[in-house]
């Protein structure tokens, strides 16, 4: 089960650069000001396209003496909108480490206890060349809350990795319909480190998974030529789990370290033949 920074949302679609504006509450925060960067990327998913309509994404600011603790915040006031445009973004495509950037505005710095994003219609996956809707309870309107401290700094950029999980985010019920509950993982790109590698027989179909003790972290298919990339990523030591299909065995590689900043590189890793 992937460890994730509590949620009710679909963290991170936002779109291209986009100045933040103020709601009618004032801001408990001084005059200096910093900027937020936003980039997506997703986790496999069984999934033709899965294409989302985002209307709207804001940061709530948190108040300067400690009276909100992270997550207490009301659904009107404290609230920064750094994009209010309709954009849409197919998650198959930022996959192996490929990130969107999907939306870069200056706040007023300090802390900050959720990030808001409300969807809007139109949003549909597509299974098997057949695209369906995709029904998004309550994120049209109230919108899908990643709850959670963070901090932007004054005159500085706060650089922040989205990881989306479609495949735990999207589910089929009963009479065929799609519904949304997204899945997420947040982390500044300023403590998160990449895992990657290069897999051979290059031609393998296969998923990679970053592992810590029974938590799936991150998950990954390889890209053209058997390479992938595990990002973002704690720091810490994983356990590199590779599952190829016949007649190649699963690998594992443990104690694989992972450091801020950097990519560790696990060269060519041979996937060894099922025994006869």
């Amino acid at each position: 089960m992937r460890k994730l920074l509590a949620l009710a949302f679909l963290a991170g679609l936002l779109a291209s650069a986009g100045c933040s504006s103020h709601d009618t509450a004032s801001n408990p925060l001084s005059g200096t000001q910093g900027t937020v960067r936003l980039q997506m990327t997703d986790a496999p998913g069984p999934f033709d396209a899965v294409n989302l309509v985002v209307n709207q994404v804001a940061i709530h600011r948190g108040l300067p003496d400690s009276r909100e603790q992270d997550g207490a915040a009301d659904s009107t006031s404290g609230w920064e909108i750094l994009r209010n445009q309709p954009a849409t973004y197919d998650l198959m495509k930022l996959r192996n480490g490929v990130f969107a950037t999907l939306a870069q505005a200056m706040v007023p710095a300090g802390h900050y206890t959720q990030i808001r994003l409300k969807l809007g219609a139109g949003s549909n996956v597509v299974v098997d060349g057949v695209p369906f809707p995709l029904t998004v309870p309550s994120g049209m309107q109230s919108g899908y809350k990643l709850v959670g401290g963070f901090d932007v700094p004054a005159n500085g950029l706060l650089d922040l990795g989205l990881d989306f999980d479609a495949a735990r985010s999207i589910h089929q019920t009963g009479n065929g319909k799609y519904l949304l509950k997204p899945t997420c993982r947040v982390m500044p790109f300023s403590t998160a480190g990449t895992i990657a590698g290069h897999i051979l027989p290059e031609s393998v179909p296969a998923s990679v998974y970053a592992i810590v003790g029974a938590d799936t972290v991150a998950s990954g298919l390889p890209g053209s030529g058997g390479v992938f990339r595990l990002t973002p990523l704690g720091a810490g030591a994983y356990t590199v789990a590779i599952h190829p299909t016949a007649p190649y065995r699963d690998t594992s590689l443990a104690g694989i370290i992972v450091s801020p900043q950097q990519t560790t590189d696990l060269g060519d890793i041979q996937l060894p033949m099922m025994p006869d």
